[in-house]
């Protein structure tokens, strides 16, 4: 990818299928490599993670919308290929991937012992799936049903975290079907306090004015003890105002605070994430046509890409890196499903830009986003 800017320049570098962007500035230094890798296998949905040793662990859907796989490959550092996909499901075809707001999340623990923790739903019956990784992630459990969801409705994907205490967290929203519109639903979590061997019943952490919105979906995380859940409400189905829940407590407790609102009578769509950075974590969402991010101390302090899109900026993905800068990614496209043309750009800790937007060269598929981590020499991964 090559990003043109008075003080950037970059080079293209075809790696073993691996293209690499070198993006080096003068006044003042970026100092940064985005490397961009497409899923493999023709995959869509990336989740991502870098574990201590700089080796990148991915999990992608792969397969139809109504049943596929959920993929589970590494990336060795300075490995130009990835392992052979181990499937993270135990009964084929059994993870919904019509996209972008379903398929799979994943969670990698590494406090004691490496171990991924994956999530995902299916529905007649409706159940909430949940496998984790043997040790040495060689192969994975059995897959287990959780919970089972009788007479309820959910159309977006449940999202996992896991603690420094190995606790695992696992939230999704959804609705009776006596109360099927999304001012009626609600945010579930269900914790584990050892490691995934057993979870305690869900219980509802959001606000009952909120509601939520059914095809949007909502992304968990954990750091410094604390827990977040961001998600997209629906109050009244005309607020589908982006949302913020917070706890201190281990998940005991949470409060509820708009990042920013967006009055809109449908569903957007949509789809948020985090990511751990030196200073602060940061969350990412899109209103409105246009991503932003924030710390999530200071969601007024809202950075967004220098333009706006040709189309529609959705499904933003951001990693922020020692230094604390941040690359957001995202794509660019029309209606719901379409992946659209994959762009980023690197900001300061400060929010000011670093570089231009990239060109836009490559498409991410249909039914899927970008994904993005940093490595361990400080570079940025972005995988679509």
């Amino acid at each position: 990818m090559e990003m043109h800017s008075p003080t950037v320049s970059s080079c293209r570098m075809l790696l073993g299928g691996l293209v690499v962007a070198l993006a080096t500035a003068c006044q003042p230094p970026l100092n940064s490599v985005i490397t961009v890798i497409r899923i493999p296998n023709e995959g869509r949905m990336p989740h991502v993670a870098v574990d201590a040793s700089g080796a990148t662990h991915l999990m992608y859907f792969r397969g139809s919308m109504s049943g596929g796989d959920l993929l589970y490959v590494t990336l060795e550092p300075g490995g130009t290929s990835w392992s052979s996909p181990i499937r993270v499901n135990s009964e084929p075809r059994s993870a919904i991937g019509m996209g972008p707001m379903d398929g799979g999340d994943m969670a990698l623990s590494q406090h004691n012992g490496l171990r991924l923790h994956g999530v995902w739903y299916l529905t007649d019956p409706l159940r909430i799936l949940y496998a984790r990784s043997t040790p040495g992630h060689i192969s994975f459990e059995p897959q287990r049903v959780i919970w089972e969801l009788v007479d309820e409705v959910i159309e977006a994907r449940p999202s996992v975290t896991v603690d420094v205490q190995e606790h695992v967290f696992i939230a999704w929203h959804g609705a009776t079907v006596d109360g099927t519109d999304d001012a009626n639903r609600a945010i579930f979590m269900m914790t584990s306090n050892d490691g995934g061997d057993t979870f305690d019943p869900p219980r509802v952490i959001s606000p009952a004015s909120e509601g939520a919105c059914g095809c949007c979906s909502l992304e968990t995380f954990s750091a410094t003890g604390r827990i977040w859940v961001s998600y997209r409400s629906a109050g009244d189905n005309v607020h589908r105002d982006q949302h913020l829940l917070r706890s201190t407590d281990g998940g005991i407790s949470f409060v509820d605070e708009v990042i920013q609102p967006w009055l809109i009578g449908a569903c957007p769509v949509t789809t948020t994430t985090f990511a751990l950075g030196p200073d602060s974590v940061r969350v990412a969402w899109e209103t409105n046509g246009q991503v932003h991010f924030a710390p999530i101390d200071d969601l007024t302090n809202m950075v967004s890409p220098d333009r706006v899109g040709r189309f529609r900026h959705k499904n933003p993905a951001i990693a922020t890196n020692r230094r604390g800068r941040t690359l957001l990614a995202w794509g660019d496209a029309p209606g719901y499903r379409a992946g659209g043309t994959l762009q980023w750009q690197v900001f300061n800790p400060d929010g000011r830009a670093l570089s231009q937007m990239s060109p836009g060269t490559d498409t991410i598929p249909s039914g899927s986003g970008p994904a993005v981590v940093v490595r361990s020499d400080d570079s940025f991964l972005v995988i679509y």
